[in-house]
């Protein structure tokens, strides 16, 4: 279990009183990639992060980050990871240089000039006290913490929460901007889907402790399409195409939800459908996730 990705997982779960948190998830993230784990509050994200940098041991399952053992060689794994939690656990009576000073032990390849571009970048003064800076600020600080040694993996988890929206796109395209230049792998968790798609390469949707779906979010953005059916007259009173995953009609007009939307779609339905005019648009990774959660019940009216 090593090579081209950064991490595998297989059959991962963790049980808590007899209560399944993740259940039997199967993972790889490739090395490079910006891989998201989405999913609403409470579906096991923090949990399979938590196992996989050995914080917590599984129930059962195989893990290799960075081609170790996350249970056998937590020290030397996290050693190479860069970690930002969803709280930022920093000593607020420190400055942000004291902060550093105190951390850079930690790591052997902890970087000082790395660190100095960090701040600089980040608008970060070292005389600052970590408790009269703002909460984008402390993210900040943690970012820089998580990045000093030049870790080969960079795993977030919920990084903007709390932060209001200006200071959390700013955040997340410093992060955007530090990966495509380093080419890092990074894991990012979040239930804020807008989020998550500003900055992930390829996505696995969890859900109750479970995986959903993992695709390339550019492939799941292509395939899901809203496409809406004005008729002329009557429409029918049922409607079913290749690829719908749901259906419902409001009066002379129905509206499709696409999973499998090809090339050749809106053509097959103008030939389908004659009297109508078809009006197709892009699906955010929310309506997306949404429809997922909703799909198993088909088509409607």
């Amino acid at each position: 279990m090593a090579g081209a990705n950064a991490i595998e997982a297989r059959g991962l779960t963790k049980r808590f009183r007899g209560k399944t948190a993740v259940g039997g998830l199967d993972l790889q993230v490739p090395r490079g990639c910006v891989f998201a784990l989405a999913g609403p509050n409470g579906a096991g994200k923090t949990t399979t992060i938590r196992m996989l940098l050995g914080l917590l041991r599984p129930t059962s399952g195989l893990t290799r980050v960075l081609g170790l053992d996350p249970a056998a060689d937590g020290v030397a794994l996290r050693r190479k990871v860069g970690y930002v939690p969803e709280n930022h656990r920093i000593y607020s009576w420190m400055t942000v240089g004291e902060v550093l000073g105190f951390c850079a032990p930690f790591y052997p390849t902890w970087s000082r000039k790395r660190a100095t571009e960090l701040l600089a970048r980040f608008d970060l003064k070292e005389d600052q006290r970590v408790k009269e800076l703002s909460r984008g600020m402390v993210a900040k600080v943690a970012l820089t913490l998580a990045l000093a040694h030049e870790p080969e993996l960079l795993v977030l988890d919920e990084p903007t929460s709390g932060l209001d929206v200006i200071v959390r796109r700013e955040f997340l395209e410093s992060i955007v901007s530090l990966v495509c230049e380093e080419g890092r792998t990074v894991l990012i968790s979040s239930h804020n889907l807008a989020d998550v798609e500003r900055v992930a390469e390829r996505i696995a949707f969890l859900d109750a402790g479970r995986l959903v779906l993992v695709e390339d979010l550019a492939s799941l953005k292509a395939r899901f399409r809203q496409v809406g059916l004005a008729f002329a007259d009557e429409p029918p009173a049922d409607l079913s195409a290749e690829g719908v995953l749901t259906a419902r009609r409001d009066g002379r007009r129905w509206e499709l939800l696409f999973d499998r939307f090809g090339p050749t779609t809106l053509q097959e339905l103008s030939l389908a459908f004659p009297s109508a005019h078809a009006e197709e648009r892009s699906l955010s990774l929310e309506d997306i996730f949404v429809a997922l959660m909703g799909g198993s019940q088909g088509q409607g009216h």
